[in-house]
């Protein structure tokens, strides 16, 4: 045998041993999670969680950016990523039931693939045209995350306007796909968002959603600046009229950072609007997504 080969064995040898030593913290993490979910069930012995979604989208946007800014190697990042969405989809499925339903109005591949890549191999997965489907199959509460593809300005029954209701677990917006965003692995350049009934939390880096009702001879330019007279940036990236004539237009607004629903500049925003506004509704929020590959 020649020194070569030699070294090359034990080389595979090693990969072997670690291999092993990997597969044995998986099934050592496994059993944690296992335990945390027990716990779980313990403290909340009275309450029917039979349908509850075990997720927590801002620890997972922590953890990500976690392990992304520690990671130093040769392995890309985007793999890292994969492979860990994989654990997380997993895991949660151990600790309760989790499947998705995915509205792509074209059918476009790149929705699925978004999902895919967000919630695991595994995920039991459903695709779907009408956003009505997927807002239904959310509310029934049975552990499923709804898919919508970003808002659009203009558009007639726009998805978004269906979580504009202060209903005790109403879906909420809870994620932004994709998370880990690789220009080189971003199959159409596409985004989504994803709903759930669960309440928004922080992750430290986020983007918050709300929906104002306002008097439809408002504009655009006076909510912007009353916004930020209450001191929080807004961007309107969307609108729609409603009820009779157009009585009541919605707004929906991303604003930078984490909004708590008690945030008293939401209150002096609609106080400042002098009746020009009736409400506003948070709809949730997402963690700012992370860039990768780009130099």
């Amino acid at each position: 045998m020649s020194r070569t080969t030699n070294n090359l064995d034990k080389l595979r040898k090693q990969i072997d041993d670690i291999d092993n030593k990997m597969l044995d913290l998986l099934m050592q993490r496994t059993d944690v999670v296992e335990q945390i979910g027990e716990a779980k069930r313990q403290d909340s012995a009275a309450v029917d969680l039979s349908g509850s979604l075990n997720m927590r989208p801002a620890r997972e946007a922590r953890l990500m950016r976690r392990l992304l800014g520690r990671h130093d190697g040769r392995l890309p990042e985007i793999v890292v990523a994969r492979i860990w969405r994989e654990m997380i989809s997993a895991f949660t499925m151990q600790q309760g039931p989790l499947k998705v339903a995915v509205c792509a109005p074209e059918k476009s591949v790149a929705y699925w693939d978004l999902s895919r890549m967000q919630f695991g191999s595994a995920t039991p997965m459903t695709l779907h045209r009408s956003h009505g489907v997927v807002l239904r199959a959310v509310s029934a509460g049975d552990g499923t995350v709804g898919i919508l593809p970003l808002p659009q300005d203009g558009e007639g029954d726009a998805w978004w306007t269906h979580l504009a209701v202060d209903a005790e677990n109403a879906p909420r917006v809870i994620a932004r796909l994709p998370f880990v965003q690789d220009r080189t692995a971003w199959f159409e350049g596409m985004g989504a968002l994803a709903i759930a009934p669960i309440d928004h939390e922080d992750s430290d880096n986020d983007i918050s959603m709300i929906v104002i009702a306002a008097d439809p001879q408002i504009s655009r330019a006076r909510l912007h600046r009353e916004m930020q007279a209450a001191g929080f940036v807004g961007r309107i990236i969307a609108a729609v009229g409603k009820g009779g004539d157009h009585a009541e237009w919605l707004h929906l607004v991303e604003v930078d950072g984490y909004l708590a629903a008690d945030d008293k500049r939401l209150a002096a925003f609609v106080k400042a609007c002098d009746g020009d506004v009736e409400r506003v509704i948070r709809i949730g929020g997402y963690a700012v997504p992370m860039r990768i590959g780009e130099d």
